[in-house]
C-alpha cells in the first residue's frame, strides 16, 4: 500500500513539474494587477465547498517542537495549527484560542482564560492541561508530560521561553504563567510571528511520528504530508462559525505545493496552475511583474513589520567578527538603499535602524550606514587585528533558488568592492540554513543574514539580541539544567558575549510605562548599532497573489473571534478560515 501511494505521489509531482514548466515557457510580459480592495465579488454570499492549491517558497520541514519554520512553510502549518494569541488588522494582539488575559501590576504573572468547547481534529479536548504541556515542552522541561529525549523535543523555544519560570493549571480553562523578569510585551512573545501553536496530546506523545503527524485545532487537518506537498481537508470538528452561524471553514480542501523558484511560482499563479501564491521581498522582480496584472491577479499585501538585521557571528571558530573593526567594515560596506532599489525594486525600506520608525526600539543613534571610504579604512584595521589569520574573508549563504543566489551575489559584489575576500556562496535548502543558524551550540554560519524579529513591539525582537538565553541572575529553575545550558546560544544568533546588551534591554522590558520605556529601548538599539552587533538592513513584508479566475472571496472581509478585523496578510502569509470559492 505504501509503495503504491509513493508511486502515485511521484507521478503526481512529475505532472505538477511539467505543468509549471509549461506555464513558465508560455508566460508573457505583464500589463495589469490589483490590490485587495479590488477583490472581485466580495459582496456575494459565502458558499461551502471547493478545493484550492496554494504555492509556497520552501519545504515544510516538519510539525514537531524542534522544527523552526519561516515564511511560506510556517503559514502552511497554520492551516492545521492555532495559538492563544493572534494579531488583527490594526497590528493589535487579540485573543484566539485564549478568550482573555490579564497581568498583575509587576508584569510577572499572566492569567490566560481559554475558550470552551474546542477540540483538536482528532477529537481530543483543548484545555489548560494541553496549554501547559505544550509550553513546558517548548521551554525545555524534561519532566513535562509527553517530553521525549529520543528524539529530543529540545528546540529554539528553550531560548525564546527562558523568561518563563512556570506554567500552572488553575482550572480546566485557566492557565497561570509566571515570569522571571517583568515583561510588558509578553503578548508579542506569545504570538511569536504565528509560531506559538498548540499541538494535540496524541501528536506529542508519539515522538516517532510527531514531525510528520501535525494535529491541531485549526480549520483543516492533514490528509497527506511530504516536505514538498501538503494536502489538507476540512476539519469537521472545527470550533468557529461565521456571523450567520455557518460551520467553518468554507473550503473542502487546500493543497500546498512547494515551488522554490519564484519565476515558476509567479508563472503558476498567473496561469491558474495554482490559485494562490506566496512571495517574499527577495522575489521582487516577479512581484513587480505581477502587480501589473490587474485583470488577472488580486494582490494581498501585508504591512511593513518584518525588521531586517544582519548579525555577524562573533564566536564562531576563526570568525573575524570578534573584532569590532571587522564588524564595522561590513556595516559600512553594504549599500542597502541601492540593494533595495536594484534587487528589491524599491519594495522594501531602509531607514538606518534595526526596526521601523514607529517601533518602540527605533533609534538612528549609533547606526553605521554605507560609506565606502570608511568601509575600506575599517577593512585595513580589521586585517591588522587579524594578523596572520588575515586577510578579512567571509562566506555568504543563499537558499537553492536562483533569485536568492542572485540577491546574495549583489551583496558579495559590494563586499569585494571594499577589499573583503568572499568565499564561494554556501547554498542549501531553506530549512537546512535555519538548522545551521538555530543550533543549540550557536550559529554555525558567518552571519545570520536576517532574523525572525518582527511586529510592533519588542517581545519578538529583543530575544535575538541578548548574549545568552538565561542571564546570570536568572531565577528560572531550569537555568542550570543540562538542556538549558546546551541551548544558551540557540537564539543568540550573533553569538556575542556582551552582557551589556542584556542589561539595557532587560531594563526596558520591565518598564511598564511606554513613555519611560521608549528611551530605554532606544539606548539598547544605539548600543547594538554602534557596536555592529546588529546591522540595520531592509525592512519589509510578504505578498500573496490570487488568480482572479479562481473566484476566491473573503480576503480581509471577516473578523477574529474577538470581533476585530482579521489581518489580510501576516509575515507567514494569510489564513483560509473564511475564504470561499464562487
Amino acid at each position: 500500500m505504501k509503495q503504491s501511494q509513493t508511486s502515485a505521489r511521484s507521478r503526481r509531482m512529475k505532472r505538477w513539474v511539467a505543468v509549471v514548466a509549461a506555464a513558465v515557457a508560455s508566460s508573457v510580459v505583464a500589463t495589469t494587477a490589483s490590490q485587495a480592495s479590488g477583490n472581485p465579488s466580495s459582496a456575494k454570499k459565502p458558499k461551502r465547498g471547493g478545493a484550492i492549491t496554494y504555492g509556497i517558497d520552501a519545504n515544510i520541514g516538519g510539525w514537531c517542537f524542534p522544527q523552526a519554520l519561516s515564511a511560506g512553510p510556517l503559514g502552511a502549518t497554520r492551516l492545521v495549527y492555532e495559538q492563544l494569541v493572534e494579531r488583527n488588522a490594526k497590528g493589535e494582539f487579540v485573543p484566539y484560542l485564549a478568550e482573555s488575559w490579564q497581568n498583575n501590576a509587576n508584569g510577572k504573572e499572566w492569567i490566560f482564560k481559554l475558550r470552551p468547547n474546542i477540540k483538536f481534529s482528532n477529537g481530543e479536548e483543548f484545555n489548560a492541561d494541553v496549554v501547559k504541556f505544550n509550553m513546558d515542552i517548548g521551554r525545555g522541561l524534561t519532566t513535562a508530560k509527553y517530553w521525549s529525549s529520543t528524539p529530543s523535543y529540545g528546540s529554539t523555544g528553550i531560548g525564546v521561553n527562558s523568561n518563563i519560570n512556570s506554567v500552572d493549571v488553575v482550572d480546566n480553562l485557566t492557565v497561570k504563567i509566571t515570569l522571571d523578569r517583568a515583561d510588558n510585551d509578553f503578548l508579542g512573545l506569545m504570538y511569536r510571528a504565528g509560531r506559538y501553536v498548540m499541538r494535540a496530546p496524541e501528536q506529542a506523545k508519539n515522538a516517532a511520528t510527531c514531525s510528520t503527524n501535525g494535529i491541531g485545532t485549526g480549520p483543516f487537518k492533514i490528509q497527506s504530508y511530504r516536505p514538498d506537498e501538503l494536502v489538507t481537508v476540512r476539519n469537521d470538528l472545527y470550533w468557529q462559525k461565521d456571523a450567520n452561524g455557518v460551520q467553518l471553514p468554507y473550503l473542502d480542501k487546500v493543497t500546498v505545493v512547494v515551488i522554490k523558484e519564484a519565476s515558476q511560482r509567479a508563472a503558476a499563479v498567473r496561469r491558474g496552475t495554482i490559485d494562490v501564491g506566496f512571495f517574499g521581498l527577495g522575489d521582487a522582480t516577479f512581484i513587480k511583474d505581477m502587480q501589473k496584472r490587474k485583470s488577472v491577479l488580486t494582490e494581498l499585501k501585508g504591512k511593513t513589520n518584518l525588521w531586517g538585521q544582519w548579525m555577524p557571528n562573533q564566536s564562531k571558530a576563526g570568525s573575524p567578527f570578534k573584532y569590532l573593526n571587522c564588524r564595522k567594515a561590513i556595516a559600512h560596506a553594504i549599500d542597502w538603499k541601492t540593494y533595495n532599489t536594484v534587487r528589491l525594486k524599491g519594495l522594501g525600506s531602509y531607514n538606518g535602524s534595526i526596526v521601523g520608525k514607529d517601533h518602540i526600539m527605533y533609534s538612528l543613534e549609533g547606526s553605521l550606514p554605507f560609506n565606502k571610504t570608511l568601509a575600506q579604512d575599517f577593512v585595513g584595521r580589521c586585517n591588522t587585528d587579524l594578523g596572520a589569520a588575515g586577510p578579512f574573508k567571509v562566506t555568504l549563504y543563499a537558499d537553492t533558488s536562483t533569485q536568492s543566489l542572485n540577491n546574495t551575489k549583489a551583496i558579495e559584489n559590494m563586499l569585494k568592492a571594499v577589499g573583503i575576500t568572499v568565499n564561494p556562496t554556501y547554498q542549501a535548502e531553506a530549512n537546512i540554513l535555519i538548522t545551521n543558524i538555530y543550533r543549540p551550540a550557536g550559529n554555525s554560519l558567518d552571519f545570520a543574514q536576517g532574523t525572525p524579529a518582527e511586529g510592533p513591539g519588542a517581545g519578538y525582537v529583543m530575544p535575538f539580541f541578548i548574549d545568552k538565553a538565561f542571564p546570570d541572575d536568572s531565577t528560572n529553575p531550569l537555568r542550570t539544567s543540562a538542556l538549558a545550558q546546551a541551548y544558551q546560544k540557540v537564539i543568540a544568533i550573533g553569538n556575542h558575549t556582551d552582557a551589556q546588551v542584556g542589561k539595557l534591554l532587560y531594563a526596558a522590558m520591565g518598564e511598564p510605562d511606554p513613555k519611560k520605556a521608549k528611551p530605554l529601548w532606544a539606548a539598547g538599539t544605539k548600543y547594538l548599532q554602534e557596536n555592529a552587533i546588529a546591522i540595520p538592513a531592509i525592512h519589509g513584508y510578504t505578498f500573496t497573489f490570487v488568480n482572479r479566475a479562481s473566484k476566491l472571496n473573503g480576503w480581509g472581509k471577516y473578523n477574529n473571534p474577538d470581533g476585530t478585523r482579521v489581518s489580510v496578510v501576516e509575515i507567514r502569509g494569510q489564513d483560509f478560515v473564511q475564504i470561499w470559492k464562487g
